[in-house]
Parts: structure tokens; sequence; C-alpha cells
């Protein structure tokens, strides 16, 4: 899984102000529809489905909404740094301020179980949360969702 395809430049954005999961959701659909060329009700609706199912807040203010979708080509990603947290949720019951968004296509392949794999690696690693949280360029963040920020 080659991330820096499914998180291309411009496709992380730093410091929004959302109120609230539903919200989060649609927007990151919105982000989403543009990258695949797709509808975006598509894919909020099968991120919301994915939800009804538990939560993708995975703990430590994360959170990883994902979907399969028979309408995309490809995967694709964003990664959203909130303003202020919000509750998604989570495993953890703690507020999530990192969502990374990712659609994959419904075929049988490990497409986004790997690009959600690869996303987690990274947000699992404290020193790299914090430097997501600490970054005031969205060019920085990319990098460091990529590995190549140390």
């Amino acid at each position: 899984m080659n991330l820096n395809e499914v998180l291309p430049p411009g496709s992380v954005l730093l410091d929004l102000s959302l109120p609230d999961k539903t919200r989060a959701i649609s927007h990151v659909a919105g982000l989403l529809a543009a990258a695949a060329g797709t509808s975006t009700e598509i894919i909020e609706a099968a991120l919301v489905a994915r939800e009804a199912l538990g939560s993708t807040g995975v703990g430590a203010g994360v959170a990883l909404p994902h979907a399969r979708l028979r309408t995309v080509r490809g995967s694709h990603a964003v990664f959203v740094r909130l303003a202020s947290p919000i509750a998604f949720d989570s495993i953890d019951g703690k507020p999530v301020d990192l969502i990374c968004a990712i659609i994959a296509p419904d075929k049988p392949n490990a497409a986004l179980l790997t690009a959600v794999a690869a996303v987690s690696r990274v947000l699992r690693d404290a020193e790299k949360t914090a430097a997501l949280r600490a970054t005031r360029d969205e060019v920085e963040a990319r990098s460091i969702l990529l590995g190549s920020g140390e």
C-alpha cells in the first residue's frame, strides 16, 4: 500500500471547526467525494452505515472512519485535525481531534484494510500524534502521516 497515493497533497486539513460527529463525517465525505469523483451522499451514507456497526473512534483522540464503495476506483483518504475535540463514541470514551477517513473499492481484496492499517500504525505512535497536534503546517502534517516527518 502506497500511502503517498492514498493521501495525496491537499488531502490534509488542519484546525477545522466541526461541532459534532455527524458534521465531521459529512465534511470528510465531501472531501473524499471530490478526490474520488463520486457523490458526497453515497460516501456519507457508507461512512454512516459503517459507524452504525461500531464507532471508528479508536481511542487516544483518533478516529478512522472508513467504507467500501462500488462507485470508487482506488483508495482515497483525507486527514483532518479539528480545532476542538468532539465526541465520537470512541472506545475509550475520549473526544476526537484527529480524523483520517478512508474509502476503497468494494472488491474482494485487502485495499481498505491495508490503508486503515497503514494509517493506524502512524496514529498509534504517541510522538507522531503529538507532532500532528503541534504542527501548523499541512505539508508537514502530511509528511508525518507518510512517515517522512522525522
